[in-house]
Formats: structure tokens, sequence, C-alpha cells
């Protein structure tokens, strides 16, 4: 039996949870509805659509980007499947990222509800933009399509 590259395995699951999101009703300027349809996912749905938004949203845009874009809200989560599939660095500097936009420690809800509108200040995003290179630096030396793949393979 051919094996299904780690690039297959992830595209097709995304493109479940995009058809998935896209089909729901849901309003898109209500966090509280967009999460909860992310989390009516499969778990692998929800963690390759999370981990490639991120990724998508960080290697377009930096940090910045992917706070003022709302997907912060997911930024626990995020935290968690990096850590499940073994990327603890990328984790790392998630984490990170967390101390820079919510200094004051909200927690759940709060937190979203906080996250899903942030306007950051020039100078978050000259410390996001400082966890930006670190991300950079990642490539070649902890591949999240490989980590993702071969989680999701076993």
């Amino acid at each position: 039996m051919e094996k299904i590259s780690n690039r297959a395995i992830i595209s097709r699951l995304y493109s479940s949870a995009e058809q998935q999101l896209q089909a729901a009703d849901y309003d898109h300027k209500n966090w509280s509805e967009w999460y909860q349809v992310v989390q009516g996912l499969t778990v692998p749905e929800k963690m390759v659509y999370i981990i490639v938004k991120l990724n998508q949203n960080v290697t377009s845009g930096g940090f910045a980007n992917f706070y003022e874009n709302s997907y912060g809200i997911f930024s626990p989560e995020i935290i968690h499947a990096l850590s499940e599939i073994k990327a603890t660095e990328t984790a790392g500097i998630v984490s990170n990222t967390l101390s820079v936009v919510n200094p004051t420690g909200l927690l759940d809800e709060e937190y979203k509800a906080y996250i899903f509108d942030v306007k950051l200040s020039e100078l978050q995003k000259t410390q996001l933009y400082l966890e930006d290179v670190k991300y950079d630096q990642l490539e070649g030396h902890e591949n999240l399509e490989d980590l993702l793949g071969g989680y999701l393979s076993q």
C-alpha cells in the first residue's frame, strides 16, 4: 500500500475543515460562534486547521497579523497541538506571544473576547516581530509539515 505524503494528509484535512466552516451558518463577527464551529471539527481537522492558520498568518504577516486577524483566540489550543506533535520550540514561541498580547493574563472566554478584537500597540508589534524572527529561524530545524503529518499518520 502506498504511503500518503504528509502534505496530502494535511491538505485533505484542511480542505475538509474549510468546507465545514464555509457551510456553517454562523456570525463571522461573533468570536463565540466561530470558536464553536471550529470546536465541532474532528480532532485531526481542528489540529490541522489551527496549525495551518498559524503558519499562514505568521509567514505572510507575522504574529501581529495572526492576532489582528483574530486567530489568536486559538492560541491556547495551538500551543497544546504543537506540544502534542512535538513542535516544542514553535509552541514556546507562540506561548511567548501570549504574554505580549495578553499582559494581564486573561483566561478562557475573557481572553477570547479580548483577543478577537485586539488592537496592538506599536510596542506590542515590535515585541511580536522578535518572535517572528525566532519563528523564521525554525525553518529546516522544526518542520511543522513533517511533525504534523507524522503525528496524523500514527
